[in-house]
């Protein structure tokens, strides 16, 4: 496999950003490539799935192109008062890796998967925008992050001027979208989650609206918290879930 880091300017962000992309370098491999779009979590950046996982060695050998791009600590949403992430992932990161790389451009092509922020953000633009991707992932998500909490209170400042004061219920929380969204044409869906991890509860709550709905997806609790260990084991099952979407044959 080949690696590169991309600096390219984002219309969206009105900022230059940055994406670190791995792609085969066998010409053998087969084409079109298919696109998978990793997305980090809160504290981290573009780098640190390369830095933290062995990615690259668990997609080796296939016609699978993974984009990891830069989110900021912007949920990959369009905030209320700040930059516009989630318009910068679906025009400006896919656009360039659609321009530029020999990928299936359109949904039987893509996946998209992430942890934590990145888990959540995968599912919410997967579910707003179900035309553009065949599956999507979710690694300890924080799928239920705009719901009401125990206790009350609200979001803190930071992330009240991204989603508003009153998200719950709103255009970016995914347990309303998901039941806004034509049910025939969700992307496959796969969620899971430490049973130490502190974001547990939001995707059993995710998993148990899901089920109400009749929406068919694949769930998954595994010893672990909140920590790269768990992440860089359970991607590989990720990995072989969107491969069965995208048509991607996986060796045993």
């Amino acid at each position: 496999m080949a690696f590169a880091t991309i600096q390219y300017f984002s219309r969206s962000l009105r900022k230059a950003s940055s994406m670190n992309v791995v792609f085969p370098d066998d010409p053998e491999t087969p084409r079109p490539y298919r696109a998978f779009y990793l997305l980090h979590g809160l504290s981290d950046d573009h780098s640190i799935w390369m830095r933290r996982t062995s990615i690259e060695r668990y997609v080796s050998g296939l016609p699978l192109v993974v984009v990891m791009p830069d989110g900021g600590r912007g949920f990959y949403t369009n905030a209320a008062e700040g930059f516009a992430y989630e318009d910068d992932l679906i025009h400006d990161v896919v656009g360039l890796i659609d321009r530029t790389f020999p990928v299936k451009a359109e949904k039987s092509g893509r996946a998209i998967g992430g942890l934590s922020m990145g888990g959540y953000g995968a599912i919410k633009v997967a579910l707003k925008h179900p035309n553009l991707f065949a599956s999507a992932n979710s690694h300890s998500g924080a799928v239920g992050f705009l719901r009401p909490r125990p206790g009350g209170g609200g979001l803190e400042p930071e992330f009240a001027r991204i989603f508003g004061k009153s998200p719950a219920g709103g255009p970016e929380d995914p347990f309303a979208i998901v039941e806004k969204t034509d049910h025939g044409i969700i992307p496959a869906l796969r969620l899971d989650c430490g049973r130490d991890d502190f974001l547990l509860a939001q995707n059993r709550a995710f998993h148990e609206h899901l089920n109400k709905l009749g929406i068919i997806h694949e769930y998954a609790e595994f010893p672990g918290g909140h920590e790269w260990g768990y992440w860089d084991e359970h991607v590989r099952e990720a990995i072989a879930f969107h491969a069965k979407y995208l048509d991607i044959p996986i060796k045993k």
